[in-house]
């Protein structure tokens, strides 16, 4: 739950992120959200095959940590780890596509499950701001959204 408690505090402060690549002594900027897995090969396995992720860098150049860009600077860093969280959708990572129905279909023929919001239909639905958007799990339990903006 630590994790994700950062996470929301972090997204609080992406923002800011999209404007500079370099901190202040009062603006800070992202530089990595972490994560951990029980099972680091397979966690691998689905950010790089589902999410197309691409792998950075390991400054600490070993079997127990994975680093991927998320874009702008930002990296995930997965470590691998004894867990025992139950997560919950309400605290998720979001990425942004410009199909969410073409994810979707690549995600049927993987066979990752996935739903809307409620969990009660494999139909994305749209945020009342007209996003689209559909939500699935990593192997860990971690909640992923993937979107596409509003048709304007």
């Amino acid at each position: 739950m630590k994790h994700f408690l950062l996470i929301l505090m972090v997204c609080g402060i992406m923002p800011l992120a999209s404007h500079a690549q370099t901190g202040t002594d009062l603006v800070p900027v992202v530089d990595h959200i972490a994560i951990t897995t029980g099972n680091l090969k397979k966690s691998t396995e689905f950010y790089t095959k589902v999410l197309h992720l691409k792998k950075v860098d390991n400054p600490f150049a070993d079997t127990l940590h994975q680093w991927y860009s998320l874009g702008n600077n930002v990296k995930l860093h997965v470590i691998q780890a004894a867990r025992n969280e139950k997560q919950v959708k309400g605290v998720h990572l979001c990425f942004t596509v410009s199909s969410v129905n073409d994810f979707a279909k690549n995600l049927e023929a993987m066979n990752i499950p996935y739903s809307n919001w409620k969990g009660d239909s494999k139909e994305p639905t749209f945020r009342a701001d007209g996003v689209l958007q559909l939500y699935f799990q990593d192997p860990d339990g971690y909640w992923i959204e993937i979107n596409s903006p509003a048709k304007k």
